[in-house]
């Protein structure tokens, strides 16, 4: 599970409003209608700049993503390393054993294939399908939250600007200027805050699950790929630490077979 994202949220909550509590007059920073104004109209705006079924697919989206593992690289390549050795010894039937073992779908996926004799190009153009289609809902997030983060600020300056108008046509009691001015401010202060805090920070941490997501794809299907030529366990465990750094990976980006990749990664 994603711990850091509610520890980060959870702090900055606990410091922002903790530092408002702390002063005097911190009822003046709960006004539900300052708030309706940023989070209604930039919901709104997300309904105007993303399709019905992308706006269903954000839940599950955020589901997978608060659910999400960094995958350890190392313990993929280890295993690679042994299915190679087991394939060497007993041939490419005997991975059939090591299937109900596999905990990571696409490497099941590869070596179910390769057990059960699909060429070596059919294999590749399947795991990249099966990658791309898991990228996606972290691309979705990313595209979502990103735009929620410019869409929130703006409708909390709208939200002042509507203060202030109202606040300039009743002029007459100098007294009510002050609260009205600081009623007028919170919308832009509600913007900031969603945006800078949730949405855009959320974005940025979709985007690097998608990283290590793409990393961890190309190193298994590269690893299944190369348990299919009958690649030598040493040669193979060379090749796929080279992934852990991130060459290979930025490599197969740029490969015009997985244009997809390339904006993953």
């Amino acid at each position: 599970m994603e711990k850091s994202t509610p520890i980060g949220l959870g702090a900055g909550f606990v410091l922002i409003f903790g530092t408002i509590l702390m002063g005097d007059g911190w009822m003046t920073f709960l006004d539900p209608g300052s708030l309706l104004i940023v989070l209604g109209g930039m919901t709104a705006a997300l309904f105007v700049a993303f399709s019905m079924a992308e706006m269903k697919g954000v839940a599950p989206a955020l589901k997978q993503f608060m659910a999400f593992q960094e995958p350890s690289l190392e313990a993929h390549v280890e295993e690679v390393t042994e299915l190679a050795r087991l394939a060497r010894r007993e041939g490419v039937l005997a991975l059939d054993r090591q299937l109900g073992e596999t905990e990571n779908p696409m490497l099941r996926l590869g070596l179910e294939m390769m057990v059960d004799g699909v060429e070596a190009n059919e294999i590749e153009e399947l795991m990249r399908a099966q990658l791309e289609e898991s990228l996606q809902s972290r691309r979705l997030l990313a595209r979502v939250c990103d735009t929620a983060g410019l869409y929130a600020p703006a409708f909390g300056m709208i939200g002042t600007l509507i203060g202030l108008i109202q606040m300039l046509q009743n002029l007459n009691d100098p007294s009510a200027i002050g609260p009205a001015m600081a009623v007028a401010m919170i919308t832009t202060f509600y913007g900031a805050f969603v945006a800078n805090l949730i949405f855009l920070p959320l974005a940025n941490k979709a985007k690097e699950q998608r990283t290590m997501m793409a990393q961890e794809g190309m190193l298994l299907l590269n690893g299944v790929l190369g348990l299919a030529r009958g690649d030598s366990p040493t040669f193979l465990e060379k090749r796929l630490r080279a992934f852990i750094g991130g060459e290979e990976t930025e490599a197969a980006g740029t490969d015009e077979a997985a244009p997809a990749l390339a904006q993953a990664a």
